[in-house]
């Protein structure tokens, strides 16, 4: 992996739900005043040069940005998007919002020949104050929350693999599985990063609802930069008794969903409103795919020689269909295969599946918070 998305997840939010406000430095309002320049990192792309009193079409912007436009052209506001930074301004005005508490007075933007124009020194103060935000999202996001959800429990024992006859009769069954990987990988995980919150949906033989489990990861209060992860792990069955392996899912991308939280949200553009929906989609399918493929990896290396690897995959659980970050559904064997329902049923097994699902989670976490010292498994 040696790229990374432009954001995560929720993080998109915390920047993009301001209101008009002074600005938080206490700085009056006074004379043309744009955010202070600042060098982009070596792996950001440079501002072009620009007159400053020439007009240039934004188009030159959006571009070199990778932004989106959303222009009202009855009320004349204009949003610029980048990477989930936001820019208001209005046509014909020198006021210009940058995210939700800068104001700054530039040149304004001009509707010019068929297009909308804006002069090269109000261009270069907004190209820098995207590349401003990028540097600093990247040197301060962290995955603040890991939420582990040993799937079923209770009244509901998921799948069961049963075996033998008589005396010799066994059973395998999903919620005492997928029950023992959740708490050990919360063990070590808690152990490794005593800094952040690790949680886990259930500690003992209880039964959440789906809607509950889903429910406690949407609801936590997250900080500036921060994110969380959704681990669900369950055990496969099938009327194939020699069906064996481990697999990773991830919700269908194809699967529309609202993900905005509709209570951080109000007061905000409507018109913004889908492309940031839109948005949040894509960063979460991103991120979730990255995970998946972390913890397939992880368990490739720990026990592929064992059983089957199935491969990362997409579809509509519950779990992932309505969880509003990034998250997967950790499928680590079949009950219903009574060689792997053995294996299944060892610790020695399940220490190693609960390494590779650790490892994954760690190898993705690095990557994510671009750490110059990663990890130690």
């Amino acid at each position: 992996m040696n790229r990374r998305p432009l954001c995560f997840g929720r993080l998109l939010l915390v920047v993009l739900l301001g209101t008009w406000s002074l600005p938080l430095t206490g700085q009056p309002l006074s004379g043309p005043a744009a955010p202070a320049p600042t060098s982009a990192p070596a792996n950001e792309p440079q501002s072009p040069t620009y007159r400053p009193d020439s007009l240039y079409p934004l188009d030159g912007l959006l571009a070199e940005r990778q932004a989106a436009l959303n222009f009202d052209p009855l009320t004349g506001i204009g949003q610029l998007l980048s990477g989930g930074d936001l820019i208001r301004f209005k046509l014909g005005e020198g006021l210009f919002l940058f995210g939700g508490s800068l104001i700054s007075w530039l040149e304004p933007v001009r509707w010019v020949d068929g297009r909308l124009q804006a002069p090269g020194a109000t261009l270069q103060a907004m190209g820098e104050w995207f590349a401003l935000r990028r540097a600093e999202r990247t040197a301060l996001t962290s995955v603040a929350v890991i939420l582990i959800d040993p799937g079923h429990g209770g009244r509901d024992p998921g799948a069961v693999g049963l075996f033998g006859s008589g005396s010799a009769a066994w059973q395998a069954r999903e919620k005492d599985i997928t029950l023992a990987i959740a708490l050990e990988l919360y063990r070590q995980l808690t152990q490794l990063w005593p800094d952040k919150t690790i949680l886990i949906t259930r500690t003992g033989d209880t039964f959440p609802s789906l809607e509950d489990r889903v429910s406690m990861a949407n609801g936590l209060e997250l900080g500036v930069n921060e994110a969380i992860i959704y681990i669900s792990i369950h055990a496969n069955a099938s009327f194939n008794a020699r069906a064996n392996g481990f697999e990773v899912w991830y919700l269908n991308p194809e699967y529309r969903r609202t993900v905005l939280d509709d209570s951080k949200t109000e007061g905000h553009s409507q018109d913004v409103l889908p492309i940031l929906n839109t948005m949040l989609e894509e960063e979460y399918t991103t991120e979730s795919i990255f995970l998946a493929r972390a913890i397939q990896d992880g368990l490739s290396a720990q026990v592929g020689g064992q059983t089957s690897n199935r491969g990362v995959r997409a579809e509509e659980w519950f779990v992932v269909r309505n969880a509003r970050m990034p998250s997967v559904l950790v499928e680590v064997g079949f009950v219903t295969n009574e060689a792997e329902a053995q294996r299944l049923s060892t610790e020695a097994y399940l220490q190693k599946l609960t390494k590779g699902i650790y490892n994954g989670v760690v190898s993705f976490v690095d990557y994510f918070e671009q750490r110059r010292t990663p990890s130690t498994p």
